[in-house]
Parts: C-alpha cells; sequence; structure tokens
C-alpha cells in the first residue's frame, strides 16, 4: 500500500472508531463494530500481519491519541512496518512447535490463534487457554482438533449448540461427532460452568456438578508458574515427582487456597504473595497475569511443607459422568504437615479397627462350624476365642451384617 494511501486508510480507521467510541454501547451496535474490525484487518493484512491481538493493539494505542496529525501517522506506520519485518523474518517452526512454544511462554490464545491461521472461537480459545494451558493436553491434540474444526467449518455449528438446552439431543451434536471433534461435550459444560459460576465467582464443587471425584493426596509440586486475573481462580504449573522422573502437573486453586499455600512456603512464598496482590491492584497490567517464579525470584517454589488434597474434575458424555484424562486437578483441601499426620494416623487406627472387627466377625463362623461338627456349645465358643458374652453377641452380629 502507497504511503499517502495508508495515511488516509489509518485516518478513517481512526475517525471510525472515535465515533463508534462515542455512540452508547447499545447504539453503536455490531454493524459500526464489524465495519471497525474491517478496516483492522484490512491495514494489517496489507503490512503482512495476522489479526492478533498484539499487532490489533498497535491500532488500539494509536486510536486513544486525542489528535490525530502527520506526526501521528508517521509514527504508527514505522511500527506496524518494523512489526511486520520482526514477523515475517521470525525463524520458521511448524504449528505444533509454535503451539509447544506459546504454552511454554504463556502467550495469549488471542495472539497465538490468528498467527497460525484459526479463529479466535470460543471453541478455539477453550482448546489453547483450557486444554492447552491449564490442563496440559498434548499440543498435537490440541492442533488436530482445532484442524478438524477448521476442515469441516465448525465454528458457527459449535456456537449455536452452545446455547441450546438439550444439546446431546440436538441434530448438531451428530453432525459435530460426525466430524469427529473430541471436546464439544467439554467445551459446552465448560462454559455452563462459567456461566453458572460467575456471580459469585467460584467453581463449582463436584456435589454441586452432580459427580462424584476420585480424590488423591499430593505434596512435594514444585511450582514454575502462576497464571490470574481479577476474575478467574489461578492456576499453578509445575512437577510433581512420579517414581524416578517429574511428570507435568496443573492446579487450578481458589484465591484463598492459594494463600494458604504461599503462607506455608517461608520467605519466597510471601514475596510471591506480595507480587501477586501487587498485580491485582494494577488496572494496566496485562491479563492474564503470569508469575514466572524461577526468572523473577531465582528458583521455583517447592511446596514441601503442606500436603493437598486433589482431583480430576469430571464432564458429561453421553449421559455418564467422565473423569478428564489431562494432569489437572483441582484443590479439595490443604493440610498442614502436622494435620496430613493426624489423619493418616487415624486412618491407619480405623484400618486396624476394621481389621480386628473382620476377625472377630469371622469367629462366629469358626464357632458354627464347630457347632455343626457336634461339640457342645461351650466347647465352640472357647475354641472359637468367643467364651465372653459381650465379644460372642459382638461377632454374631458382625457375621449378620456380611449376610
Amino acid at each position: 500500500m502507497h504511503m499517502d494511501q495508508l495515511k488516509l486508510k489509518l485516518q478513517e480507521y481512526y475517525q471510525r472508531y472515535q465515533k463508534l467510541d462515542r455512540k452508547p454501547r447499545k447504539e453503536s451496535g455490531e454493524v459500526g463494530e464489524g465495519s471497525v474490525q474491517e478496516m483492522e484487518n484490512d491495514i494489517l493484512t496489507q503490512f503482512g500481519l495476522p489479526v492478533s491481538k498484539r499487532f490489533v493493539q498497535i491500532l488500539h494505542d494509536f486510536v486513544n491519541h486525542s489528535v490525530v496529525n502527520d506526526q501521528l501517522l508517521d509514527y504508527v506506520s514505522k511500527k506496524l512496518r518494523t512489526a511486520a519485518r520482526k514477523y515475517l523474518l521470525s525463524p520458521v517452526m511448524s504449528d505444533l512447535e509454535q503451539l509447544t512454544l506459546a504454552r511454554d511462554q504463556k502467550r495469549s490464545p488471542y495472539d497465538v490463534l490468528p498467527e497460525l491461521g484459526y479463529p479466535a472461537h470460543d471453541y478455539a480459545i477453550f482448546l489453547v487457554g483450557e486444554l492447552l494451558y491449564r490442563r496440559n493436553m498434548a499440543a498435537q491434540d490440541v492442533l488436530d482438533e482445532l484442524q478438524r474444526a477448521q476442515k469441516h467449518d465448525s465454528w458457527e455449528d459449535l456456537l449455536v449448540l452452545s446455547k441450546v438446552h438439550n444439546y446431546s439431543s440436538h441434530e448438531l451434536y451428530a453432525k459435530l461427532k460426525k466430524q469427529q471433534l473430541r471436546f464439544v461435550d467439554d467445551f459446552i459444560q465448560h462454559l455452563r460452568r462459567q456461566e453458572v459460576a460467575k456471580p459469585r465467582n467460584k467453581r463449582l464443587t463436584p456435589a454441586e456438578e452432580g459427580y462424584k471425584p476420585n480424590y488423591k493426596t499430593i505434596s512435594k509440586v514444585q511450582i514454575e508458574d502462576i497464571v490470574f486475573d481479577d476474575k478467574t481462580t489461578p492456576s499453578l504449573f509445575g512437577k510433581i515427582r512420579s517414581g524416578s522422573r517429574y511428570t507435568r502437573i496443573t492446579i487450578g486453586l481458589e484465591f484463598s487456597e492459594l494463600n494458604q499455600l504461599l503462607m506455608s512456603s517461608g520467605e519466597l512464598g510471601v514475596e510471591i504473595s506480595n507480587a501477586i496482590k501487587k498485580r491485582l491492584a494494577n488496572p494496566a497490567v496485562e491479563k492474564p497475569m503470569v508469575i514466572d517464579i524461577k526468572a523473577e525470584f531465582g528458583e521455583p517454589l517447592k511446596l514441601d511443607n503442606c500436603y493437598m488434597e486433589v482431583y480430576k474434575p469430571q464432564h458429561k458424555e453421553e449421559g455418564k459422568w467422565i473423569e478428564d484424562k489431562d494432569a489437572f486437578y483441582f484443590v479439595d483441601k490443604i493440610l498442614s504437615k502436622k494435620e496430613f499426620d493426624k489423619k493418616a494416623k487415624e486412618e491407619e487406627v480405623k484400618t486396624k479397627i476394621q481389621e480386628c472387627l473382620e476377625l472377630i466377625g469371622g469367629s462366629y463362623v469358626y464357632y458354627q462350624r464347630l457347632r455343626r461338627l457336634g461339640i457342645s456349645e461351650e466347647e465352640a465358643q472357647l475354641r472359637a476365642g468367643l467364651q465372653d458374652e459381650l465379644l460372642f453377641k459382638l461377632s454374631f452380629f458382625l457375621n449378620k451384617l456380611k449376610d
């Protein structure tokens, strides 16, 4: 595009945006917003740039100026050319490599998807932001799903289906399943969990959702990144020892639980807690906020002084609750070492009591066998170890419970 034409295009974009911004939201409507977005697409495409958040932001910064003049237009043009040069000369990577790098760098899905050639659609955002980033799903699985949705142009059908109440009996559901889209159920239920949880800004418990989770206790987790913002619950990204090696894990939890973990982690925990408070108090900080613990504090956060009772979320598929396969867990409870040791001791005592009761109940079976052999009642009780009247009654009723 010729420089004069570009300036005219930028000037027109500025005027349309200002006009749209001055209107009340209801009056501005989708038509006005659509024409502005079309201009953003057109301008960025002329530079060979994808319509990703980071490049659109250059245009948004431009329209935030109170006055437009030649100097400002030259500055924006130069900024777009510099961004285009850097983008177009960057090393060539496969889509899989780009997705993997995006997860490692916690890049915004709104940047990643357009640069890969996919729309920033709710389903695509879910695949990258939720499944790839939060749940540690394999990048290849996410890429395969993006490719299937793109191949069949399923985006509009997914959006329509997500608004249907009994979606699994709708014809679009069968159509999308035939296209072998794997995460439709998970996507729709994720949207609905978010909608239900919105008013109180808190996730639903398994009991509220209607499933019984499989709990496990974990400890000695190394946390590398904490991702959070002021509207959604935090996520911890790190590693946990599994045998002789470490495996990746993502943990979702409430802010109160995160604070509990940090306060039990010594000076480093306190420093991280203070860093989180500062970022939450700064409205200008980019969201979601990411704390790269090793980069900022020199070492990962080791959760050695507490135990977490966690569970994998489940989703409904064809009427059945299915546990998610990814290494993503929600925290149910956090125990100090003292509380964990006490609980472990209580469980051990309960197990021992249960073993004793089973032995006592089994003694009554032995007593009955002796009686059938013609041995007197007194002798049979003695041999079975049930000569005590109370013990005999207990053995009788425990045996009854087995029937």
